[in-house]
């Protein structure tokens, strides 16, 4: 938020399940399953569009102010599917979404997971025009020296 303008600048979507007896449910409560059976890009994606839908509807409301910067994890699963790019690409077309304004935070062991794959996959990303972030670093064993080789814009 920024407090002089008094306008939001940034989000980022965190998935929850509102489970029909248990509650809301966290993250952690079901994503590893979902990405053991596979269901994490499905999972992924809705995230994804309905999160870009979101905030390119709060822009198109905004009166002529800028579109929040979104950002959105992404699984490894997710990044080792082949076609992510044109996945990210549809979504954003869909939407509206300016590419820029969409940010995909993805961990340490993700980047690490298959290089030379990732590598291409976060290029093909980055020539859409999105923004990609490295979260949690410092919770593996990477070292900036490494992570240079990545087109990453931040590090979180």
């Amino acid at each position: 938020v920024d407090l002089s303008a008094r306008r939001v600048v940034g989000v980022e979507a965190l998935v929850r399940w509102q489970h029909p007896r248990r509650g809301l449910l966290l993250p952690g409560a079901f994503v590893p399953l979902a990405e053991e059976t596979g269901a994490v890009h499905a999972l992924g994606r809705a995230v994804l569009a309905e999160a870009c839908a979101q905030v390119a509807r709060w822009g198109a409301a905004g009166g002529g102010r800028p579109v929040p910067q979104l950002n959105v994890n992404v699984s490894s699963r997710q990044l080792e599917h082949d076609d992510f790019a044109g996945e990210v690409a549809a979504v954003l077309a869909a939407t509206g979404l300016p590419a820029a304004r969409l940010t995909l935070e993805l961990t340490e062991g993700t980047l690490m997971r298959r290089t030379e794959d990732a590598l291409a996959r976060l290029r093909a990303l980055k020539a859409l025009g999105v923004r990609l972030a490295v979260d949690d670093f410092g919770t593996g064993y990477s070292s900036l020296a490494y992570l240079h080789r990545f087109p990453v814009d931040e590090l979180k």
